[in-house]
């Protein structure tokens, strides 16, 4: 049986990953046991007949060695390069306390292409430019310049003879999402505590949802295939929805009345993957569609 390492696991990724296990989907990669690496959680155990999930409370700069383990996910991440960089430095070093080379797999965001300047879903191909990048504003450009720094990292990493891949995550929805400040747990947040839902927005805004059980199953399938090429690819769904439609279709799910303003603008927001590369080379597909990913997430949170 394998082991698993999620480095900065307390977010919505090592959340949704943790519940994946937890409901005997990762026996199938036959993984049983997880251990959380986060400064955010208490140290505990939590054991199951399938599997073993233990979390250590720590900042990784205070470790002295990480546990054998067979794969290794790298969320941990900071708006600042030099707190990136010590962090980084860091896992290089605990590296070499290992006696096995790991699978790596680095999560990255779709944030690194850059603003969008056309309706056109964003592939593994487009080249990376830093002015893209510098149109983004406040946290999303410190965010993306974060993750294209420690995709170079990655890259080198993957030259000293270790397995890695890069995942350029985009948008997602599970019941772990209601604690993040998104437009989608927004609107299932007043869905679930207002009468009514109200959507203002300066721009017509394009996103698409993948379901955490999908998410859990791209990385980890991944993360399996990594090699010293370092593969990158999109993560997500390429099935488009404005926020005008999503609003509509939350406001029917949970029987509210919706208010719905956008100001008329040329401007837009479209932020969509290509997952062609996923499909064809890991014969990946997201499973479940956007209205069953709704539908659980909205009776989860209820429950």
């Amino acid at each position: 049986m394998k082991k698993l390492l999620i480095l900065g696991g307390s977010g919505f990724i090592g959340s949704s990953i943790v519940d994946y296990g937890i409901n005997k989907k990762l026996i199938k990669y036959k993984i049983n046991k997880i251990y959380i690496l986060s400064r955010s959680i208490k140290t505990k155990i939590n054991k199951k007949k399938h599997i073993s999930i233990t979390y250590i409370h720590n900042n990784i700069l205070n470790v002295d060695k990480l546990p054998q383990v067979d794969y290794i996910i790298y969320c941990l991440k900071s708006d600042n390069t030099k707190i990136s960089s010590s962090y980084f430095n860091q896992f290089l070093k605990l590296l070499k306390t290992l006696k096995n080379k790991p699978n790596i797999l680095f999560t990255s965001s779709g944030a690194v292409y850059g603003k969008n300047i056309n309706k056109k879903k964003v592939s593994e191909k487009k080249k990376i430019d830093i002015k893209a990048i510098n149109n983004f504003k406040g946290y999303k450009k410190k965010y993306a310049k974060e993750k294209l720094f420690l995709e170079k990292k990655f890259k080198d990493l993957s030259t000293k003879n270790y397995n890695v891949s890069i995942a350029r995550c985009f948008t997602f929805i599970g019941k772990s999402i209601i604690r993040y400040n998104y437009a989608i747990s927004d609107l299932i947040n007043a869905a679930n505590n207002k009468e009514n839902i109200t959507l203002n927005s300066k721009i017509d805004v394009f996103r698409s949802y993948m379901h955490s059980d999908d998410l859990s199953n791209w990385l980890i399938t991944i993360l399996k295939n990594s090699n010293t090429k370092c593969p990158i690819y999109n993560v997500g769904s390429d099935r488009v929805i404005n926020l005008k439609n999503l609003t509509k279709k939350i406001g029917i799910m949970s029987s509210k009345k919706i208010s719905i303003k956008i100001k008329k603008s040329n401007k837009f927001d479209y932020y969509i993957p290509s997952i062609l590369k996923a499909k064809k080379e890991l014969n990946l597909k997201n499973s479940i569609n956007l209205k069953d990913a709704l539908s659980s997430t909205i009776n989860v949170i209820n429950e």
